[in-house]
């Protein structure tokens, strides 16, 4: 019998992921790349003449801001001795380059009437090509097609106005007067960067105020160390929201008066960048509130009657939109739902059960398509891991269309409740809750009783207290590791010769 044909769509960090499941699932994945190389978002691509709009928005400084533990794949650690990055070795661990088509573009995913998919895609230099496979598994992620905002005097505006998806260094803004527009992470780390060599750098915060800047160390140690499982999962939120504030006002400092951050710590993706306090206490960095409009002259008004003169550049850190250019948009969200929910909150809504599912679209799924608050690698590995189980039969089928809806809809009024209302909110989630939910179906939740009767109570210790990760879904149920608790008690008790890999 031949064995069920995956598509899937990318091949970064999701995509290599679901490539290596696949293959553990008996499966035959064909992976559709259109650049030359891996990595996706996370391989630094120059913006040139041949390559005007590359797939990765980073720069030459970007940081990740999860740490090594919280990121590893779960069977598959980072040496805990190694910096925060993964390096590609991978790859060539699991063999996956054979089942990569690269530089090949997907024209276009299409469903047939005996539920399967035509693939229509070309490969760089070769005619137009189609193929039908068994499933979809789309793998591009979230942060592909810039989102601009809208403002008066945009097209009249004599200075360079880029998105933040297409700055890579500082040395081109030597010496400029640069506004950005934004107050996330790549807001702040392009504004702290450009302070350096800028004449003058202005942050333009949209909503008024600044929002919770967290270190990415505490005790010497990086941040998401002390968000583990207890602090996550049993925590009252209000208790959650206090210790944050309170290490942010310690370590980082405090906000300038009157961009006092209006919302809690849990209400909002959080932003780390420990400098920025730093630079504007030297002036080099001013904060701005919203744009009112830009004028052709090279000014730019505020929405509080202020103006400054002579601006070079604006580079616009506004985030980017959902989209999936080989795909019917009706797949990604119910055009019968958007109506239920405001403009804004709409342009990046997605319909999806459980994070991956459309409900009316039967054999594709969607993997990282999650804002996390933690490491989306190991996310996209328990998606991967769940669609390869469903394809086999391990995992229960989807239930009625009615019950799918209702499921998005409590998830989507429990993301409205937490977070404040805008178009980046739509996707988020946390790492824990967003891993335990799809675990416990295919049978690797870490139980305490049977994590304790196995292993002992030291270990669950260390799962319910320690280094968030991913390792401990490898403990029990199909496709366990042997070197799974190994490596849990290693990154807890940083004894790097010890750590075994599957």
């Amino acid at each position: 019998m031949a064995k069920p044909r995956v598509a899937i769509i990318g091949a970064g960090a999701s995509g290599l992921t679901s490539i290596k499941q696949c293959i553990a699932d008996n499966l035959e994945p064909v992976c559709f790349e259109a650049s030359s190389t891996t990595a996706g978002l996370w391989r630094f691509t120059e913006v040139t003449e041949d390559n005007k709009d590359p797939h990765s928005s980073i720069y030459k400084s970007v940081i990740i801001n999860t740490s090594k533990e919280m990121s590893t794949f779960s069977d598959f650690p980072i040496p805990p001795d190694w910096p925060y990055y993964m390096h590609n070795k991978f790859v060539a661990k699991f063999q996956l380059i054979p089942h990569i088509k690269f530089n090949t573009t997907v024209l276009n995913a299409s469903l047939l009437p005996d539920k399967r998919w035509k693939v229509r895609y070309v490969t760089k230099g070769e005619e137009e090509t189609e193929s039908v496979f068994d499933y979809v598994m789309v793998c591009t992620g979230h942060h592909r097609y810039p989102r601009m905002p809208k403002y008066k005097g945009m097209d009249k505006f004599k200075g360079n106005q880029i998105h933040s998806h297409f700055y890579r260094e500082p040395t081109s803004y030597k010496d400029k007067r640069v506004v950005v527009v934004g107050c996330g992470n790549s807001a702040m780390d392009i504004s702290v960067e450009l302070s350096e060599v800028a004449s003058q750098v202005y942050t333009c915060v949209r909503r008024g105020t600044l929002p919770w800047i967290l270190p990415r160390l505490a005790k010497g140690k990086p941040v998401d160390h002390f968000g583990s499982r207890f602090f996550v999962n049993w925590l009252p939120r209000f208790i959650q929201n206090y210790i944050t504030k309170t290490m942010s006002k310690i370590i980082v400092g405090l906000p300038p008066a009157g961009l006092e951050p209006k919302i809690e710590p849990s209400g909002c993706h959080p932003t780390m960048k420990t400098e920025f306090y730093e630079r504007i206490s030297t002036g080099t960095l001013i904060v701005k509130p919203n744009i009112a409009q830009l004028n052709e002259d090279g000014s730019i008004e505020f929405v509080d009657g202020t103006k400054i003169e002579d601006i070079d550049a604006v580079i616009y850190a506004t985030g980017y939109q959902i989209e999936f250019p080989f795909l019917d948009r009706e797949i990604v969200c119910d055009k019968e739902v958007l109506e239920e929910f405001e403009e804004e909150y709409r342009e990046n809504l997605v319909w999806l059960y459980k994070r991956m599912f459309p409900p009316k679209y039967p054999n594709i799924a969607f993997i990282g398509l999650v804002q996390l608050i933690g490491a989306i690698f190991p996310l996209s590995e328990m998606q991967a891991r769940y669609v390869t189980s469903l394809i086999n039969g391990y995992v229960p089928s989807h239930p009625p269309i009615p019950e799918m809806h209702k499921e998005i809809r409590k998830r989507q009024a429990f993301l409205q409740k937490i977070f404040y209302n805008a178009a980046r909110h739509t996707i988020e989630g946390f790492f824990f809750p967003e891993l335990d939910y799809l675990a416990k179906d295919l049978g690797c939740y870490p139980y305490p009783l049977q994590i304790i009767r196995r292993f002992g109570l030291s270990l669950y210790w260390k799962i319910l207290f320690g280094i968030p990760n991913s390792i401990q879904y490898r403990l029990l149920g199909r496709q366990s590791w042997d070197g799974a608790a190994d490596a849990i008690r290693v990154y807890n008790d940083c004894e790097p010769s010890k750590i075994k890999r599957s």
